[in-house]
Parts: structure tokens; C-alpha cells; sequence
């Protein structure tokens, strides 16, 4: 899963430019501080609110993974383990009769 790191930190350090990108050009905008304060706001509760939805779904998809790997990992262990041998009621168990 190292070659998709990468993509996750591109992505993460994308959605930090943005959220940046946003606040500066909200500071610099002609409002009212006030207004800008409560837009700032605004727009980080939205970030705050995607982030928390981004990561619940990205630790979802590690779940599904996870169990997807035990499956497989099972099925292959199995497979290598090759077919068991019928079992044998009473083989060696027989008592002698006087």
C-alpha cells in the first residue's frame, strides 16, 4: 500500500493550500471584519466537517480492506494446506474381546 502515500499526501496537502487559499483571500477581501470573521469561520467549519467525513470513509475503506486480506489470507492458507484426509471413526479405537 506504499504506492498510494503519495496520493494521499498530494491530496491532503491540497485541501491545506485551498483552505489557505481561501482564508487569505477572505482577509483580504472589502468586508467588514466581522463579516469576514464569521465567512472564516464558516468556511472552516466546512473544512473541519469534510475532513471528519473524509477520514471516517478512509478508515471504512481500511476496514473493508483489512477484511478482505484476512479473507484471502485464509483462502490461500487453506489451498496450501491442500485437501484434509476423510476422518476415520473408530480407527484404532477398537477393543480387544476376550
Amino acid at each position: 500500500m506504499k504506492h498510494r502515500t503519495p496520493d494521499l499526501t498530494s491530496f491532503v496537502s491540497f485541501l491545506a493550500g485551498g483552505v489557505t487559499g481561501a482564508a487569505v483571500a477572505l482577509l483580504l477581501a472589502r468586508e467588514s471584519g466581522d463579516a469576514a470573521r464569521q465567512r472564516i469561520a464558516r468556511k472552516l467549519r466546512d473544512a473541519a466537517d469534510s475532513a471528519r467525513d473524509l477520514a471516517e470513509r478512509v478508515v471504512d475503506r481500511g476496514e473493508e480492506i483489512g477484511d478482505e486480506v484476512a479473507r484471502r489470507v485464509d483462502a490461500a492458507g487453506a489451498a496450501l494446506a491442500g485437501p484434509r484426509p476423510p476422518e476415520t471413526r473408530g480407527h484404532g479405537d477398537e477393543v480387544a474381546s476376550a
